[in-house]
């Protein structure tokens, strides 16, 4: 009786022994630890992700799985003293291969975009302007331009914008008789960079836009207005004339060709002076004669209609038709601005006071066609 109570007694010693989850069922296979990262298991308390972690299991050790709880999710397996739940994606009946950590592959980093250099610049619109047909017969890209030059880059500049092969310049500042008789190529057949922003001023009026001048309000320093002034004394044209648009200060025309951008390459139709100044009674170059027509080509549209912010709090602009797009800015209720495009259903495409465009939701504004 005695031996019988002691071998009772060492039954339930060693059963005293066992984890509290231990489970008297007999492990039906044997598995093995195959996790993607070749890191170790979580055997977890119950078959639950938010379950206690009772122990970690290495990679590729081997686990004995019971009969008793053979799930999709979960199986229940025993390793070493611990039992408890591991899920099943990360046992394999296969002993696994050495884990081996693959070698990262070198992050390719991009290849920086090199703003172009002022020669390629201008190499490149020189190129673009004679592909475009701006570029007169012949025409070379040295030395200083000429009125009739001008005269022709400007021409056709106006027959590409409205397609008419025959269209003429009809509001010139300066006809060649008057050009010749007048002091504004200091007796030489040049054009000043003044002179020249004005038969441009002119040339935007011939191309459709009925106000050119826009509201100044980003303009660069230029020279004071004497300078400019001067300039417009030497061509012979008088500021008191009533009704004539040659009588505008030259100083306008200037900044209203300033401010004109070029939708391509975002730079201003003419250029400043190596001193951030525009210097009117300096000869225009070929080379910038024909840069300046070209963004003058690119900075001016026929517009579609009109748009007037109609929604009560501001409307965002867009970068792109698109309401994933960046915001590039915001326009007032009650402000009206020209439609350039209209890219796809519910947007437009609209040109900013300063001359730049940007893309608006048809939901904010009312349009009325051209």
């Amino acid at each position: 009786m005695r031996k019988i109570l002691s071998l009772l007694f060492v039954l339930i010693l060693l059963v005293s022994l066992l984890p509290a989850t231990a489970s008297i069922n007999v492990p039906s296979s044997t598995m093995y630890v195959k996790t993607a990262n070749g890191k170790t298991l979580n055997l977890r308390e119950s078959p639950d992700a938010s379950a206690k972690v009772i122990a970690k299991i290495p990679y590729a050790a081997e686990v004995q799985v019971y009969s008793d709880f053979l799930g999709m999710v979960w199986y229940h397996v025993q390793y070493g003293m611990y039992n408890g739940y591991v899920k099943t994606e990360f046992l394999s009946d296969k002993k696994p291969k050495p884990f081996v950590t693959p070698t990262p592959k070198p992050t390719v980093k991009p290849t920086p975009t090199q703003a172009p250099s002022p020669e390629e610049q201008t190499a490149a619109e020189l190129a673009a302007a004679k592909a475009l047909g701006l570029v007169p017969q012949g025409m070379s890209s040295e030395g200083n331009v000429t009125w009739q030059e001008l005269d022709q880059l400007l021409t056709n500049a106006i027959r590409l914008k409205n397609k008419d092969s025959k269209a003429i310049r009809s509001h010139v500042y300066l006809t060649l008789d008057e050009y010749q008789a007048a002091n504004a190529g200091f007796d030489f057949n040049i054009v000043l960079r003044g002179v020249a922003a004005a038969e441009m001023f002119g040339a935007l009026i011939d191309m459709g836009e009925n106000n050119p001048a826009f509201n100044h309000s980003h303009d660069p320093f230029v020279a004071d207005s004497a300078a400019i002034a001067l300039c417009q004394e030497h061509a012979g044209i008088s500021s008191n004339v009533v009704g004539d648009w040659r009588a505008l200060p030259m100083l306008d025309m200037v900044l209203t060709i300033l401010d004109n951008m070029d939708n391509v390459s975002g730079k201003p139709v003419m250029a400043l002076d190596a001193d951030h100044e525009f210097l009117p009674n300096n000869p225009l170059t070929r080379t910038e004669a024909i840069q300046a027509v070209y963004r003058l080509y690119n900075s001016f549209y026929h517009f579609l209609g009109k748009v007037t912010v109609t929604h009560t709090r501001q409307a965002n602009l867009r970068a792109q038709p698109s309401m994933d797009a960046a915001i590039v800015g915001k326009v007032n209720p009650g402000e009206v601005y020209n439609v350039v495009s209209i890219p796809k259903t519910s947007w437009y495409e609209i040109q900013l006071h300063n001359g730049n465009t940007a893309y608006i939701v048809a939901g904010m504004v009312s349009f009325q066609m051209n």
